[in-house]
């Protein structure tokens, strides 16, 4: 049951600043969270390395503050390297044209979600549509799913899902597909919920290899 009013519209310019903030916003969540796995779960490696400078030092007696310095260099590369790719590498750059008007060339359709009062609503969510580029059938992908933080697990991505796959249904759209980050479980979930199929799991290397992003493949049929 929803605690609070909610109206699901379609995009319009005025939303632009809010709503590409919410995303970018929750993209970085989840990629942060993916940084910090893989930080933890590299300890073993951590751990060898550092075995490896004792016993170089023991051997060559070099000082060991160099030893320090280069062990714990890679480490450091690590940390900027995924900094790096939360800040800029995975934004939704094309989202600088949806201030040209919506829907806009990139998307079939965008819908945000609002609360509030008549007087004062503000946009909470979003959900786009596009024609899937890999298929002369008529396919839809689902992109732009974002909820604020504040309001979720409240209902709101279910309404957005819902007036996505309504639309597709109503346009005879053959399958729905979307691609999401592992580290996004609770929409994975949310997904499987509304009849959506893991199809394909790979990894992408980004930021010259240095993290590792799990992304799965889902669809969704009549």
């Amino acid at each position: 049951m929803l605690e609070y009013d909610i109206l699901i519209r379609e995009y319009e310019v005025e939303d632009y600043d809010r709503v590409r903030d919410m995303i970018t916003n929750g993209l970085r969540e989840a990629e942060a969270r993916i940084v910090k796995a893989q930080v933890i779960n590299k300890a073993d490696v951590w751990a060898i390395l550092l075995g490896l400078v004792a016993v170089v030092r023991f051997i060559f007696s070099i000082d060991l503050m160099i030893l320090a310095a280069v062990s714990f260099l890679t480490v450091f590369i690590y940390y900027v390297s995924g900094l790096l790719y939360m800040n800029f590498y995975r934004l939704p750059m094309e989202l600088e044209d949806i201030n040209l008007g919506c829907p806009i060339h990139r998307y079939e359709k965008f819908w945000v979600a609002e609360v509030g009062s008549p007087a004062k609503r503000e946009v909470v969510g979003s959900v786009a549509l596009r024609r899937a580029d890999d298929s002369n059938e008529y396919k839809l992908e689902l992109k732009r799913m974002s909820v604020d933080k504040k309001y979720r697990r409240r209902g709101t991505a279910s309404l957005l899902l819902r007036k996505a796959l309504d639309y597709s249904l109503e346009k005879d759209a053959k399958e729905v597909v979307l691609t999401s980050s592992s580290a996004q479980m609770p929409a994975i979930r949310l997904y499987s919920k509304f009849g959506f199929k893991i199809r394909r799991i790979f990894t992408e290397k980004v930021m010259f290899g240095m993290i590792h992003v799990t992304l799965v493949e889902m669809s969704h049929t009549k």
